[in-house]
């Protein structure tokens, strides 16, 4: 009866100790922002996607794909100050920053480029 009690002594402070909620707290804009990012056009029997993937170490890969063939790859690296995303990339010799005002709801990420705003999707898989 002894080594029940022992036993049970033992397992209670384990059952009984709760856990945090499972409630996940917010994520940041940046943490939102990590992962692969799409918007597809189609035009008559073309299809052009621009992939874009911002990977946490703040690097990313800009892919051009025209009718399911890549025809233009840029990497760039990437920066986030509130909700300004700026994007750094080497073209022709010279380094060229791009900024955008960016919101991200769900699985839908708005680029604000002058007055028109352009809607990319979170990839799946």
């Amino acid at each position: 009866m002894k080594k029940y009690l022992l036993l049970f002594a033992i397992i209670l402070p384990f059952v009984l100790t709760s856990c945090d909620d499972d409630k996940d707290e917010p994520k940041s804009l940046e943490q939102q922002l990590i992962g692969s990012w799409v918007q597809t056009q189609v035009d008559g029997p073309n299809t052009l996607t621009w992939h874009y993937i911002f990977n946490s170490d703040h690097n990313g890969k800009q892919q051009i794909i025209l009718n399911g063939h890549i025809s233009t790859e840029v990497n760039f690296t990437w920066s986030l100050k509130g909700n300004i995303l700026s994007c750094s990339f080497i073209q022709d010799g010279n380094t060229v920053t791009v900024s955008r005002e960016i919101s991200i709801d769900g699985d839908v990420m708005h680029l604000k480029e002058g007055e028109d705003i352009i809607e990319l999707h979170r990839a799946k898989g």
